[in-house]
Parts: structure tokens; C-alpha cells; sequence
């Protein structure tokens, strides 16, 4: 596969898996980062959100090494960090969400915010701030635990589609997608699915990783039988797949008389957004369920802002449409 020469290239082979210890440095190195910014206000305004993206990363990087991310020390730069990066960067909420849902599953984590007289549940997210404080509070008083904290999802657990990401599915034998139209660059792939995929205007990052584990596992695609399977199953058999994905906005659209219209589209610049974080979501879903598998997956998107030129073999009239 060509080099790809897109803006998110290097961020999509950030999420490849990588050994355990690398990643607990990734983690240390974030947090290292962020002591200079928490000292230095227009250190932090500078470069607080390019520091958030590494702790983010790492975080979910090891969302199932419990024990890594638990063994971390100064738990509290975190936190402090996490706070001050609510207070001035509100619109990064569903990022933050994000990762407060990793560390919510640590009662050492929890504990160490609870602890901390600088940690302020009302700096954080307005809409987790309620589960916040009753995790801090079970954290100082395990006693308090009824049934404990539920455990980090299962590979198989059920999908329930939130209604606000637009997909549609195409089976193909083959496909090829321009990467560089200077160069005439082009990845390829052999048997897989090209996805379309568009948000509404209540999509958020939370809704990313149910829609790509549904993409996943899903009955969607075929390999060397007739039999509709999943793309997890076939690579975990052995056989390789594929899968082209593209922005297309448009899915979003309604009529009124005769006009179309795209008033339940999320803004182009919130989209571009959910779109990376998409990508990315892909490759770790597809990293967590698959294992060494993983390699027998080929993911290729399309840049947001890039053109949309492809050419693909069909594997029959076999097209889906799914809010997710």
C-alpha cells in the first residue's frame, strides 16, 4: 500500500498496538508534559490541547491494562490538568468524556481525585459530573459498593445503536482509493466493505466506538464462501479483508415538498473532527477484538477535506443503510 499522505496518517499509526511497556511510557511521557503547563499559563494555553491528545491516546490505550494505568504515579497532575483543560476549553468536553470514562473505572484514580483539594467536580463536564462524584465517593468508601463498578466491556457485548452516526455499506471484491493525485498515488484492497459515513447533530465522541465494533462484527461482508460474516470473523479465520471508508455528508438529509435539505448535519469543522477520531476509533476496536489478527485488516479512509476518487468491483447488488 502506497504511503498515505494525508493529515491523519501519522495519527492512525499512533493507535497500532503496541507492547505494554511503550505504552506505559506514552503515558508517563503525557503526564510529564503536562506539570510545565499546569505552572505556566501561557504554556498551557499554547499547548494544553496537543498535551490532551497524548494523554488521551494513552489513555485509551490501556483502557484494559487496569493494572498499568492503576500503577501510574502523580494521578494528580492528571486530574489538575483535566480540570484546568475544562475550565478554558469547554468545547473539548466530549474528548474529555472520553477519557474520565477510562479513568471512572479506577477506584485508585477516583481516589486520588477525591482526595485532591484542587480537584473540583464542577470544572468537569456538566453532563458526567453526577457519576464523577459517585465514583469518588465509592473510591473513599468501597464499603459503599453495592454490585462494585461494572468492568470494562466485553468483546461480544450487545450493540445498541444511538441513531446519531449515518452509514451505508457496500460489499466489493476490490477497491482502490487516490491518495495523492500529484503523485498518482493509490491504496488498494481486495475483499472488504466501503462504508459511507456522515453525523448528525448529536453525535459525539462516546458514539464512535459502538458504531465501529458494530461495523466489525456485523454480518456484513464475505470471503471464500457465499455466507454473509463478519469482518472479525474472517480475519480471525485467516482471510483478509478490507475496508474503504469516506465522508459523505449528504447522508444526513430530509425532504420538505421537493427541497432536500441538511438541517440535522453537525457542522463541518465538528465533523471533520468525529471523522479522525473515527478513523482512529477503527483501528483500536479492530486492534482490541482481533488480536494478531489484526493484521490480516486493511483500513483506508479517505482525507475529510481531500478528494473522493475510487474505483471499485462490486460483490453484487449488496448495499446497507444504518443509523448507528
Amino acid at each position: 500500500q502506497p504511503p498515505a499522505t494525508s493529515a491523519f496518517s501519522s495519527a492512525m499509526s499512533d493507535l497500532l498496538v503496541k507492547p505494554l511497556p511503550e505504552r506505559v511510557k506514552r503515558l508517563e511521557k503525557a503526564r510529564d508534559s503536562m506539570r510545565p503547563l499546569l505552572e505556566n499559563s501561557c504554556l498551557f494555553a499554547n499547548n494544553c490541547e496537543t498535551v490532551f491528545r497524548e494523554f488521551r491516546i494513552s489513555c485509551v490505550h490501556l483502557r484494559r491494562e487496569r493494572e498499568a494505568l492503576d500503577a501510574l504515579e502523580g494521578k494528580e497532575v492528571g486530574w489538575r490538568f483535566l480540570c484546568k483543560l475544562c475550565r478554558e476549553r469547554p468545547f473539548l468536553y466530549d474528548r474529555v468524556h472520553e477519557v474520565l470514562q477510562i479513568l471512572m473505572m479506577s477506584d485508585v484514580w477516583m481516589k486520588a481525585f477525591a482526595e485532591d483539594p484542587e480537584c473540583r467536580i464542577e470544572d468537569l463536564p456538566p453532563e458526567i459530573q453526577s457519576e464523577i462524584k459517585r465514583r469518588a465517593e465509592q473510591a473513599l468508601d468501597p464499603a459503599s459498593k453495592a454490585d462494585g463498578y461494572p468492568a470494562a466491556h466485553s468483546s461480544h457485548q450487545e450493540f445498541k445503536a444511538s441513531g446519531t452516526i449515518a452509514v451505508v455499506v457496500q460489499r466489493f471484491v476490490k477497491a482502490k482509493l487516490l491518495l495523492n493525485e500529484a503523485s498518482d498515488s493509490w491504496a488498494e484492497l481486495g475483499r472488504g466493505l466501503f462504508v459511507a459515513v456522515s453525523f448528525t447533530k448529536s453525535a459525539t465522541e462516546d458514539k464512535l466506538q459502538p458504531a465501529a465494533r458494530f461495523l466489525l462484527t456485523a454480518k456484513l461482508s464475505r470471503g471464500s464462501t457465499e455466507e454473509a460474516e463478519s469482518l472479525l470473523s474472517l480475519c480471525q479465520r485467516g482471510e483478509c479483508q478490507g475496508i474503504l471508508l469516506l465522508p459523505q455528508a449528504s447522508l444526513v438529509s430530509d425532504l420538505k415538498d421537493v427541497d432536500v435539505r441538511y438541517s440535522h448535519q453537525l457542522v463541518k469543522s465538528r465533523a471533520h473532527v468525529l471523522y479522525d477520531s473515527f478513523i482512529q476509533t477503527l483501528h483500536a476496536t479492530a486492534a482490541d477484538l482481533m488480536n494478531e489478527a489484526k493484521d490480516n485488516l486493511q483500513i483506508v479512509a479517505g482525507d475529510f477535506d481531500g478528494p473522493q476518487v475510487l474505483e471499485m468491483s462490486s460483490a453484487g447488488p449488496f448495499m446497507h443503510s444504518f443509523s448507528v
